[in-house]
C-alpha cells in the first residue's frame, strides 16, 4: 500500500458492520467516509446520502495543493 499525503487522497464511502467494527478502530456500525488507504475520515452516519454530502462539503473545505 503507497501512503499518500492526506490532500491526495480521494474519499469513498463504506457501510461498516457490526463484525467489522474492529477492522476500521470504529465503535459503532454505520456509513463511515474512508480514504485511499481505508482510514476512516468521516462518520458514522445514518445513510449513504449523509455520507456522500458530508464527503463533499469535507472536499470543499480542505484546501488543494497544486
Amino acid at each position: 500500500m503507497v501512503d499518500l499525503p492526506a490532500d491526495k487522497r480521494d474519499l469513498f464511502a463504506a457501510h461498516i458492520t457490526a463484525e467489522d467494527v474492529g477492522d476500521y478502530n470504529v465503535t459503532e456500525p454505520g456509513w463511515y467516509a474512508l480514504d485511499d488507504g481505508e482510514k476512516v475520515v468521516l462518520g458514522p452516519f445514518a445513510s449513504l446520502a449523509e455520507c456522500e454530502r458530508n464527503m463533499r462539503d469535507h472536499d470543499r473545505m480542505t484546501p488543494k495543493t497544486a
